[in-house]
């Protein structure tokens, strides 16, 4: 199918009609398959889903003539190319196996990095695919090996300075993330892992439980990645080392990293919350820091105080610079009452947000009758009297 992909009268409709609805190409093709019925249609269609969904996230490959696209679901599960370029600077090593290789992102970024890499893939299609891919790009320093990682890791005698692992979820309408549902299995094959290589990064769900991660695996490291205030992946270092677990928290909204915050779990344990009614100032922390439960440091290093125990929004009476987050100016402190808001909010519009509060922000908004939009947030929350209340603000 390869081949036939990149005939040049498919390319090019590939090309011509790269920006078009995929739905509506298909159903165009029902009535093209008489006359043309030696023409990939299903394919090529496919080919224009996965490189719309590769634009934004994928430019490097985009911008290359003659790549191949691997399903739609596949790119959506590959890492973007900026979280693939992150993974990259983040190992020191000259030998590596990519025990997950999938389209194969995350393998080409390593392979600008070391010197030889193993790519490991079970799917034929996608391994072939990927090994396309990879001589296009001119990647001469990756070997495609067409097998399970478990039976990879069986014949492999060699060593290597580290191995990659992103396992997958068995069932993926599941939403709560268990690492032993994942493939391959951790718990299996780290064992096997540790024999090769000193080193194991691993790239784990948004949704994975840090605290069951240090329990279980006792990473050196713990990167938490968000892409413009989304977190989106988890990664962990294993080594054969004694010590704590360190946790990086970082957002890479362009070339260099826009927040980093490392921490110490045993320090977040360690330190005490200063707690004072809503001040001048607002503070809502970035998704990482939530995600990576630095809620009492992010307080102690910025000198603020938190409005509850589990609101994680904090105050302060002047305006604290470089703060890893949100701010908001406060105008006033609402009753969830609507005649209030009404008086506060005239034309019924505002952004929405709650932190421990009884309601989600969409109940609150069907609840008060108002639209999304405008300058003004309204945040939902619980104060330390154990108070619930409306704050108005507006963005810093």
């Amino acid at each position: 199918m390869i081949a036939q992909l990149l005939k040049e009268e498919v390319q090019q409709y590939i090309k011509d009609h790269q920006h078009d609805d995929p739905f509506l190409l298909s159903l165009q093709a029902k009535k093209n398959i008489a006359e043309e019925a030696d023409f990939p249609w299903k394919e090529a269609i496919a080919q224009i889903h996965s490189l719309q969904k590769a634009k934004d996230k994928i430019p490097y490959w985009v911008e290359t003539k003659g790549i191949i696209w691997p399903a739609p679901l596949s790119v959506e599960q590959s890492s973007s190319e900026i979280a693939a370029r992150h993974k990259a600077g983040i190992i020191d090593a000259q030998s590596m196996i990519d025990l997950t290789g999938g389209m194969g992102v995350d393998t080409v970024f390593f392979a600008e990095k070391v010197s030889k890499i193993h790519y490991v893939e079970l799917r034929a299609e996608l391994a072939d695919i990927a090994k396309h891919n990879f001589e296009l790009l001119g990647k001469t320093n990756i070997r495609v090996h067409n097998l399970s990682a478990e039976d990879f890791l069986e014949n492999f005698n060699a060593r290597v300075d580290c191995i990659y692992i992103d396992p997958s979820r068995r069932d993926q309408s599941r939403k709560v993330f268990k690492i032993a549902d994942c493939v391959p299995n951790l718990y299996e094959i780290l064992p096997k892992c540790a024999k090769i290589s000193p080193q194991v990064l691993v790239k784990l769900s948004p949704m994975v439980d840090l605290s069951l991660i240090i329990r279980d695996f006792n990473p050196a490291k713990i990167w938490v990645v968000s892409i413009k205030n989304e977190v989106k992946e988890v990664l962990c270092l294993l080594e054969a080392r004694a010590g704590q677990t360190q946790i990086s928290v970082v957002d890479l909204a362009g070339k260099a990293p826009s927040l980093q915050f490392d921490f110490d779990p045993v320090e977040e344990n360690l330190t005490q919350s200063e707690f004072s009614l809503p001040q001048q100032y607002i503070y809502e922390p970035a998704a990482g820091i939530l995600k990576a439960g630095a809620f009492k440091l992010v307080g102690k290093r910025f000198g603020l105080k938190k409005l509850h125990v589990s609101s994680h929004l904090y105050t302060s009476d002047q305006l604290v610079p470089n703060f890893p987050g949100k701010v908001f100016l406060l105008e006033a402190q609402i009753r969830e009452d609507k005649k209030e808001i009404a008086r506060y909010l005239p034309e019924k519009q505002a952004n929405i947000l709650t932190r421990n509060y009884p309601h989600s922000p969409d109940q609150l908004k069907k609840k008060l009758e108002l639209k999304d939009g405008g300058k003004n947030y309204l945040i939902g929350t619980v104060l330390k009297d154990g108070k619930k209340i409306l704050l108005l603000c507006v963005r810093v």
